[in-house]
């Protein structure tokens, strides 16, 4: 089981605090044992804490557990213990993960609104299917109603998925999965990728976000003092994205024949706008790569926060005026049958 970003994030911030204020490792990872309140992380650090109290490094206890210490935050660690900057890496490690944190909980901002749109219609069909036209549709046929198309179309729908629900929820379960584990396969996950950052709109979201991610993780790697090829390696390894992954692998290449990060960027206008590569060529060339990267990793937070926000407001009267139509239609299709009957009742 992994370990919330939260949870993470405060036992790093205090892990830094108290090694600033003398107290030793293995002391603090006791007190902070007892802080945590997931049990997998609780049980990982009394294990990392045992192995502090017989002589082994942190970041080699760490490395034990690559769910919650990935090989980004080892590397971060063990650049700290060699070069004994361990409270200053541990800063800038608990400034990575709030920001990731923020990153992320910025995303679920954008989209619970929507999300919540989404599962309102779905209650409304589920309670119409289920439970309201049954009902009415006995009652049409005792009083011998002629029903209307779209009452026809309802009770066919509504009958079909309640016939078929077992099936039907199968079938999505199956194809989820089916889906999950082709994902897991590169080539195919490459294409998906591909296919997702040409998206409208979507594909901007996406491209921000890579940006933004590849950013913070080279300025933390760098400001921790790690060579540029490992720190490349390190920072594509941790993308999600197939696109992004392949083509700082040719970057990390370009690097090793000497050329310089700018250049090997400069082969993906598609992924890597201009404006990323100037930056990173102003970096290097003034010596403050460090700085570079800050400010591309502050920018791209600012726009994938604001395109996010951008996408809800949009969102949000689409999917109402589709819940609106889809209700209208529901109570069309019941309302129209029993207007017709009662106004049949005037005339006899």
């Amino acid at each position: 089981m992994s370990v919330s970003i939260k949870e993470k994030m405060f036992f790093v911030e205090n892990l830094s605090l108290m090694i600033k204020g003398g107290i030793p490792i293995a002391e603090a990872l006791e007190t902070l044992k007892k802080e945590v309140k997931s049990k997998t992380f609780k049980k990982a650090l009394d294990d990392i804490l045992k192995r502090i109290l017989e002589g082994g490094a942190l970041s080699e206890a760490m490395s034990s557990y690559p769910k919650i210490f990935d090989k980004f935050f080892e590397n971060v660690v063990k650049l700290g213990e060699k070069s004994g900057t361990l409270q200053e890496n541990l800063r800038y490690l608990a400034l990575h993960l709030r920001k990731d944190y923020e990153m992320k909980k910025n995303i679920r901002g954008a989209m619970i609104y929507p999300a919540i749109i989404i599962i309102v219609g779905l209650i409304i069909a589920f309670t119409v299917t289920f439970f309201i036209l049954p009902k009415i549709t006995d009652l049409l046929k005792i009083l011998g109603v002629e029903l209307p198309l779209a009452t026809k179309i309802l009770i066919n729908s509504s009958s079909f998925f309640k016939e078929n629900s077992i099936l039907i929820i199968s079938g999505l379960i199956f194809v989820i999965l089916i889906f999950k584990f082709i994902l897991k396969l590169k080539f195919i996950k490459f294409y998906f990728d591909k296919t997702s950052l040409s998206l409208p709109i979507f594909g901007q979201i996406f491209r921000n976000l890579s940006l933004a991610r590849f950013s913070r993780f080279s300025y933390t790697l760098f400001k921790s003092g790690m060579p540029v090829l490992e720190a490349l390696k390190i920072s594509s390894d941790s993308l999600p994205n197939e696109v992004y992954k392949r083509n700082l692998t040719s970057v990390r290449l370009e690097v090793e024949r000497g050329g310089k990060i700018s250049q090997g960027l400069k082969n993906f206008p598609k992924v890597f706008s201009l404006t990323f590569c100037q930056m990173i060529s102003i970096g290097e060339k003034t010596g403050a790569l460090e700085e570079s990267f800050l400010y591309l990793a502050r920018f791209y937070e600012r726009e994938s926060t604001s395109v996010l926000k951008n996408l809800s407001a949009i969102l949000e009267p689409i999917l109402l005026i589709l819940v609106g139509v889809f209700v209208g239609f529901i109570a069309l299709a019941i309302i129209t049958p029993i207007y017709r009957f009662t106004g049949s009742l005037r005339f006899r």
